[in-house]
């Protein structure tokens, strides 16, 4: 009896569907991806419409964003601290600009909270609050 394409018990992807995701992930769109991996449009359809393909390919497209979410807040005090610097440069032009972007993204963060505020208090009204993890 022959067995289709082997699959291995942990994750149930075939081996060709593991090697796949990377190019997937890093990919600017599927097809891009779909295209590097040497994949044809019906195989790729027909994974994504497989369940465990679509869970793997989702936990590791997630795994990846986390990284790259991590690296940013660790980066984000140097940022911060470049910018603010600028508000004291030699030229005006550059000033200017580093004092905008700061009053801009103050202005971003406070709609940020509102909105946060407001949706928590909008959930617990409804009684749908987010239970705490």
């Amino acid at each position: 009896m022959t067995r289709g394409p082997e699959r291995t018990k942990p994750n149930c992807l075939t081996r060709k569907q593991r090697e796949a995701i990377p190019f997937l992930i890093g990919a600017r769109s599927l097809e891009e991806g779909r295209e590097k991996a040497k994949l044809s449009k019906s195989t790729l359809y027909k994974w994504l419409k497989d369940e465990a393909f679509k869970t793997e390919l989702n936990r590791q497209r997630e795994a990846v964003i986390s990284e790259a979410l991590d690296r940013l807040k660790a980066a984000i005090g140097q940022a911060v601290e470049g910018l603010t610097g600028l508000m004291n440069a030699d030229e005006k032009n550059i000033r200017l600009r580093a004092c905008e972007r700061v009053i801009e993204f103050f202005v971003k963060t406070k709609e940020l909270e509102e909105i946060e505020t407001r949706l928590t208090e909008l959930e617990k009204a409804a009684g749908t609050g987010k239970k705490k993890r």
